[in-house]
């Protein structure tokens, strides 16, 4: 079977402990292959609770102005994290995750690559818990953590870019074998 290199890096952006693991793993890969890294950040946390409407518009409610001061924010906090690499772009995403970043992976071909903080098991991620999440994902989706750095969970996607994403048996886990329902 032949595999596609990698042409791009997604990183939805948390600024926890277990967001710069999975940062780092981001930049390492993007670096690695040569390649962009899109930070998207959502400013309410994809692991927080919320109702079934979604998030869609959430900040259609704030002034550009605090839009801008978000998306600074964000910047100057991924910045100093850089170093020297440039090839990388922002996103302040508006809507809820799963859309948003099934857009910017299909559409806009942004990223095939999506590197996720694991902030918990059976955290959720918009409407799903991060494990259904990232298993339906169509591109390979890596989860970093949640209780140390080289701690990495794979999508059934990504076990065909183990060799591209330099991981050796033993250094990563299916997501299938975290319980991948709740309720």
């Amino acid at each position: 079977m032949t595999m596609q290199s990698i042409r791009g890096v997604g990183y939805c952006a948390r600024m926890t402990e277990t967001g710069n693991w999975a940062f780092s793993m981001a930049l390492d890969l993007a670096v690695q292959h040569d390649v962009k890294l899109d930070v998207f950040f959502f400013p309410t946390s994809p692991c927080q609770p919320h109702d079934s409407r979604g998030r869609h518009g959430e900040l259609a409610t704030e002034s550009e102005d605090r839009k801008v001061a978000i998306e600074r924010d964000v910047r100057v906090y991924y910045d100093q994290l850089l170093g020297e690499f440039l090839n990388v772009g922002f996103r302040l995403c508006e809507g809820d995750e799963e859309p948003e970043l099934r857009r910017c992976l299909l559409m806009r071909k942004e990223y095939d690559v999506l590197v996720l903080a694991y902030e918990g098991y059976r955290c959720r991620f918009g409407r799903k818990t991060i494990e259904q999440f990232a298993e339906s994902m169509p591109c390979p989706t890596i989860l970093v953590g949640p209780e140390r750095p080289d701690q990495l969970f794979l999508n059934t996607a990504a076990e065909l870019y183990v060799g591209a994403l330099g991981l050796q048996p033993g250094d990563w886990r299916r997501i299938s074998e975290v319980a991948v329902s709740v309720e």
